[in-house]
């Protein structure tokens, strides 16, 4: 039954193989989305998440583009624990060492057949950098973060800071700006500020605060100020938050 599981179409389920694709850290967001938990798939390949009606040509195009070792996106039909079938938009990622030697893959799976994955923003990472993590601990890391801002969104505190988000993932300030900048390109504040934009964006597109003065909403997504409200939507959207919020 659907219901038993979490199907967000903002929300991405994310596997971590290693470089023979066997599985060695999935996310939360896997778990709800499919029945199994990490110590039910670990070291097991992602298709045994393929059933009877996987399409056998999705599953020709993943093996071929997998031995390419290219980024791609794709469709297919997968099945979760229970055997259920559900139809996802995927991603899969090579991730290389600093030698250049592939390491491991990242897959990402969106449950719902119609979301474009260029229209998701994790689901564009890059090649990890050096630093002083390994490269799956750091994408593991990455990912927490992201599963931590979306289930506890922290960004609606405006006086979050990144010393308290260390204490939430057990790491510390040098590791994680690190890996936001690898992953990202941008750094903590800009990474909390997109958190606050699609807060935004998501309340004025329903009538549930129509009452309220655009800053009112902003202070409500965590914006402490009203000019650095206005800047960070142009920045981020490159428009002004009033266009915003005609739009809709």
């Amino acid at each position: 039954m659907q219901g038993a599981y979490y199907n967000n179409s903002n929300v991405v389920s994310v596997i971590i193989t290693d470089s023979q694709r066997l599985i060695i850290w999935v996310n939360e967001q896997f778990s709800k989305m499919t029945g199994y938990t990490l110590s039910e798939v670990k070291g097991k390949k992602p298709s045994l998440l393929q059933g009877r009606n996987t399409e056998l040509s999705a599953k020709e195009r993943i093996r071929a583009a997998l031995k390419r070792e290219k980024p791609f996106h794709d469709r297919i039909t997968n099945y979760r624990k229970n055997g259920e079938e559900y139809t996802c938009a995927l991603s899969i990622h090579p991730v290389f060492n600093t030698e250049g030697i592939l390491s491991n893959f990242v897959a990402m799976e969106v449950d719902n057949n119609f979301v474009d994955p260029n229209d998701v923003e994790l689901m564009k990472i890059s090649s990890t950098k050096k630093t002083g993590l390994t490269t799956t601990k750091e994408l593991e890391l990455y990912f927490k973060l992201n599963d931590f801002f979306r289930k506890e969104k922290p960004y609606l505190n405006p006086d979050i800071s990144l010393n308290q988000v260390c204490n939430y993932l057990e790491t510390n300030s040098n590791y994680l700006s690190q890996v936001i900048n690898n992953q990202t390109g941008k750094n903590f504040r800009y990474f909390v500020n997109q958190f606050r934009v699609q807060e935004f964006q998501a309340i004025v597109s329903t009538s549930k605060m129509s009452n309220f003065t655009l800053y009112s909403i902003a202070q409500s997504c965590g914006f402490k100020n009203k000019s650095t409200f206005h800047n960070v939507i142009l920045n981020h959207t490159g428009k002004t938050p009033k266009c915003i919020a005609d739009k809709y």
